[in-house]
């Protein structure tokens, strides 16, 4: 292949990726086009064709970014969004309060307004560890990972948190990357050794009651009806203290049928960051998704109350 049709071909997959809408792996590809371009004797010389590729990139950057600021619209009245903020919210502590609410927002497929709650909450600093991971988790939940990868690169380059925080939430985005075989670049994130001492120090001041770990997903082992002896896994879309959400697509009916309220699960596997561990639960709760890409599925609540 001769480096014409190197680059040809380079293009051409940069497309693809742009119109699968995997901006990230588009912007991957122009990259490597200017790399090659720039150490090439011939083609370096080329300033027409390093600005044509430079300015495909400037344009798949505008839009990540769009992506990132477009305005919501809500999907149901204002007056429906705010009663389900209220009925979900439970917790006396303002702040949890607050998080339970936009949480309830996105499991009832109400992504874009939990959105702008996440980023309200981030900015006037109410537990903003919680809110960038339900930010990002309500991008991967409407399956646009590069929206989430931008995301965080962009809290890297500005220094909205501590290294300790960013590192956090690297962990988190890179596990569902992993897991699910998509590629992306993320950039390191370096805690310097005096930062690492100070954060252990207030994690162990805490005390363990307080801390709950981050389950990324479950597996269930059913002991009862048609699924007994079956395992089944699932990844978790939210997760409020020991409650974690996950979807159940609608023409699982015999996942439907089972998972009812109340039902206790003996038996389940728990994945989280830093470990896997055998758990037990309860279905708490069983809602239809009213509106949004996931409108008609169903969004299941499982307290985790047993380890």
């Amino acid at each position: 292949m001769s480096d014409k049709e190197h680059i040809k071909a380079l293009a051409r997959e940069a497309e693809i990726y742009r119109n699968q809408g995997l901006l990230s792996g588009a912007k991957q590809k122009y990259q490597e086009i200017l790399q090659f371009v720039q150490d090439h004797d011939h083609y370096s010389k080329d300033n027409k064709l390093i600005e044509a590729v430079n300015k495909k990139i400037r344009a798949i950057e505008e839009n990540l970014s769009e992506v990132l600021e477009a305005p919501e619209t809500p999907e149901v009245s204002e007056d429906v969004q705010n009663l389900i903020q209220k009925l979900f919210t439970f917790s006396k502590d303002q702040q949890t309060s607050e998080m339970e609410g936009a949480v309830a927002l996105a499991k009832f497929g109400q992504y874009e307004k939990a959105l702008n709650e996440f980023k309200r909450l981030l900015q006037e600093g109410i537990l903003p560890l919680d809110a960038a991971k339900n930010i990002l988790r309500c991008h991967l939940t409407l399956s646009s990972p590069d929206v989430a990868i931008y995301q965080f690169k962009r809290w890297v380059s500005r220094g909205d948190f501590p290294p300790g925080d960013l590192k956090y939430l690297r962990g988190f985005l890179q596990k569902y990357l992993e897991k699910r075989g998509i590629e992306g670049s993320l950039p390191e994130v370096v805690e310097a050794p005096k930062e690492k001492a100070e954060r252990k120090k207030k994690k162990k001041k805490k005390g363990k009651e307080e801390e709950v770990l981050d389950i990324s997903s479950v597996g269930v082992q059913f002991q009862n009806g048609p699924l007994k002896g079956q395992m089944e896994e699932f990844e978790v879309t939210f997760q409020t203290g020991n409650t974690i959400s996950v979807i159940i697509p609608s023409d699982r009916k015999d996942l439907l049928g089972t998972l009812e309220p109340g039902l206790r699960l003996k038996d389940m596997q728990c994945y989280s960051l830093i470990a896997v561990f055998n758990g037990s639960g309860v279905v708490s709760n069983k809602s239809v998704i009213s509106s949004g890409p996931k409108r008609g599925h169903f969004t299941l609540d499982i307290t985790i109350d047993g380890g």
